[in-house]
């Protein structure tokens, strides 16, 4: 009878065991990273991008980090903030426009831009785009040359290049100063003085990569990269529900993902209904025994 007593405790922890871990099959790393929007509607920000604010810095890659607002979704990239306008995931490319550059028929370049030589190692600028060359308020020019006529002050005179085709002359010697600017391949066509204002606001591309190493092999079982304070050398794998050393395939793992809230819930279920079951065999026992005890007088 005593062993039959303890049947209602452990049918009760199978259960608990099973409502909790059960679908762990059917988990991903998408669970432990979730996709969300970001700046309005019309782009939802997934892996290897990540919500400084509001999720974990190992969902995604070192410096992959987004931040939002109201209006715009922002990427922070050689100590300035790039508001994104595209996110294509099938060729893992971001459109990114330019920051500080006003809306208008004729905008000034206050500065360069991001350059091929200043980004981030996990991102290529060299895939579709032109390097623009501005030259503001020259006070010596060689003659003849087209001139941005918007941009003309008395007689000092500005002007655009694309990359290589920049005549030879001292700019940097007549010039007040010298910006070079990223944009898109198709957004460049026609005349380029006068279209360069059309150029600027359609931004530019960068095209990303996985970190080298660890991460190609955790992304090739099935997992999602992680790194402790976006720091390389603190990487480890998010798996179904452990995080791993190296990849997916059951080595190194090292803690289990927090479950998701309806798992919660189960387990929530789950106590209260092994608690009535328990109660119930208690006092179902409790009753047999007063009755076998009970002698007539």
């Amino acid at each position: 009878m005593a062993s039959l007593s303890h049947l209602p405790s452990i049918l009760f922890l199978v259960f608990l065991y099973t409502s909790i871990n059960g679908d762990s099959s059917d988990q991903s790393p998408i669970t432990a990273c979730p996709s969300f929007d970001c700046g309005g509607v019309g782009i939802t920000i997934s892996y290897p991008f990540w919500h400084q604010s509001q999720q974990f810095e190992h969902c995604g890659y070192p410096g992959f980090n987004i931040s939002c607002s109201d209006q715009n979704r922002m990427i922070y990239l050689c100590n300035d903030l790039y508001p994104i306008t595209n996110i294509n995931y099938s060729n893992k490319s971001l459109t990114l426009a330019h920051t500080r550059i006003r809306p208008a028929d004729c905008p000034k370049v206050p500065h360069d831009t991001i350059t091929l030589d200043s980004t981030p190692s996990l991102f290529n600028s060299t895939l579709g785009n032109k390097m623009l060359h501005f030259f503001y308020n020259c006070t010596l020019y060689p003659p003849s040359l087209p001139h941005i006529a918007c941009l003309q002050y008395g007689t000092k005179q500005s002007y655009v290049f694309m990359e290589g085709a920049t005549p030879e002359f001292d700019w940097h010697r007549y010039c007040e100063s010298a910006v070079r600017a990223l944009v898109s391949d198709e957004a460049v066509y026609g005349d380029l003085v006068q279209g360069f204002g059309q150029a600027l606001q359609g931004g530019f591309k960068l095209i990303w990569k996985q970190p080298n190493g660890a991460c190609q092999s955790c992304e090739a079982s099935g997992g999602f990269c992680g790194y402790n304070n976006g720091l390389h050398r603190n990487f480890f794998c998010i798996c179904a529900n452990k995080r791993h050393s190296t990849n997916c395939y059951g080595q190194g793992a090292l803690t289990t993902v927090r479950p998701e809230p309806h798992y919660i819930y189960v387990a929530i279920g789950a106590l209260i209904f092994g608690g009535s079951v328990i109660a119930a065999t208690v006092f179902y026992f409790t009753q047999k025994k007063k009755v076998g005890s009970y002698k007539p007088v």
